[in-house]
């Protein structure tokens, strides 16, 4: 998720049980017990969620997620004193 993110970054999550493409997210993995932090690339009719990552696993690799998986949305890099909000560092 570099440069917006980089791995031991801080980030704060504002709980949401919505989320917009652009938007990163936390999310629980569809297949596994971990949480995933990657960016929404769509949300569909259904409320699956399409997940991108520039460089690690994303929906390619794993499908989409459901969004009553959705944890929040991040919305400060504490580690890099970064507004997460869409359209402040990132598209």
């Amino acid at each position: 998720m570099a440069p917006i993110l980089e791995p031991k970054d801080i980030v704060f999550i504002q709980p949401a049980a919505q989320c917009e493409k652009g938007d990163i997210v936390a999310i629980r993995h569809p297949h596994k017990k971990t949480i995933l932090i990657k960016y929404v690339k769509e949300v569909d009719e259904n409320n699956l969620v399409e997940l991108s990552s520039p460089t690690g696993t994303d929906s390619k690799e794993f499908g989409k997620s459901a969004l009553k998986h959705l944890i929040g949305v991040a919305t400060y890099n504490y580690s890099q004193k970064k507004s997460l909000t869409r359209g402040n560092n990132f598209s």
